[in-house]
């Protein structure tokens, strides 16, 4: 017989290596039990619109005399914008206040002459009426003149405009929009089930579909007052700061509304177990596996949010779950620089 077969022949005619009796300790890594907050969150899309937001329009019908801007101008409150032709109001707001000059000169002699008693009461009144009289059309004059400018309301920026120098308009020939955008208003409309999240101390933050950046922290300035039968809907407006003209009026936004709601256990995603009627978790208790039903209540990143029978001095066995049963005893690790035996 061979050298080879002769060993062959002794480990087949060996004893079986006899088994320990009773189960082994399992060794697990367990970690302390982790509370959290569940997130409750509703999105929807919002519109932006300029917190001011005007389209400008002539007074009157006249040709344009000069423009003054230049479309994505920022301009500031009284700037002129555009001039129509006004030649003949401004002679008649000359001649106006010529008359009234002449009206102030006449009303003064008359009264030095009735202190003096020397023209009567009803003379001293006809040069005050006439003084006023003046004034009135001198006010109508200047009215004529202002109505022959265009002039910004409030700071914005100037849109697009296609009115030229020549050009003759009238009183419905839109020339510029002005959009007030230092600070942006977003309108948008949440289900009826999020209504109550629209609370004091909810988190609104603000992200344009086509920007990738960080999402913008808004504030919630207005509410409607009821919510719309048809759709179920309820409007919301909401403001951010835009003073860096990041965004433009017009813009979609994505919106998001947290709020922080009950204190739940926050386990590992690799801590849940599954079970025929519901998922479970392994707790090291006594140096002794227990196996816990709980009821998932919301994921969050790469926790899950879950309530049971768990107890704040428990541990959590996060890692060798597949290799444990019920009651059995275990050795473990809380961290991986220490061990802690089981007391059997």
């Amino acid at each position: 017989m061979s050298k080879s077969a002769w060993w062959l022949f002794i480990a087949l005619c060996a004893p079986a290596a006899a088994q320990p009796y009773g189960a082994r300790d399992a060794l697990v890594i367990v970690e302390p039990i982790h509370y959290a907050r569940e997130v409750n969150r509703v999105e929807a899309v919002g519109t932006g619109e300029a917190q001011r937001s005007v389209t400008l329009y002539p007074a009157v019908s006249e040709k344009v005399s000069t423009v003054n801007f230049k479309s994505g101008d920022a301009v500031k409150k009284g700037a002129v914008l555009l001039n129509l032709d006004d030649r003949r109001q401004r002679v008649a707001l000359q001649q106006a206040t010529l008359n009234l000059e002449d009206a102030e000169r006449t009303l003064e002699r008359i009264r030095k002459s009735f202190e003096q008693s020397a023209v009567p009461k009803s003379e001293l009144d006809r040069a005050v009426l006439l003084r006023d009289l003046a004034l009135v059309e001198k006010k109508r004059a200047q009215i004529e003149v202002d109505d022959r400018m265009v002039i910004a309301p409030f700071d914005g920026v100037v849109g697009l405009s296609d009115i030229e120098p020549g050009d003759r308009i009238t009183s419905q020939t839109p020339v510029a929009t002005l959009d007030d955008r230092g600070v942006l208003i977003i309108d948008f409309k949440v289900p009826e089930a999020a209504v109550n999240l629209l609370q004091p101390g909810a988190t609104l933050t603000v992200q344009p579909w086509r920007y990738s950046g960080e999402p913008v922290s808004a504030r919630i300035v207005e509410k409607d007052s009821r919510i719309d039968p048809q759709t179920r809907l309820f409007r919301v407006r909401a403001e951010i700061d835009n003073r860096q003209d990041d965004f433009l009026p017009g813009t979609s936004f994505r919106t998001t509304i947290k709020t922080d709601g009950e204190e739940f256990v926050a386990i590992p995603e690799a801590a849940l177990s599954w079970g025929p009627n519901a998922p479970y978790v392994w707790l090291a208790r006594d140096g002794k596996a227990e196996r816990v039903s709980v009821q998932i209540e919301q994921r969050q990143n790469d926790r899950v949010l879950v309530s049971g029978d768990i107890e704040y001095n428990d541990l959590l066995v996060t890692e060798g779950v597949q290799n444990i049963r019920q009651g059995q005893a275990l050795r473990f690790k809380v961290a991986p620089s220490t061990e802690i035996e089981s007391s059997e």
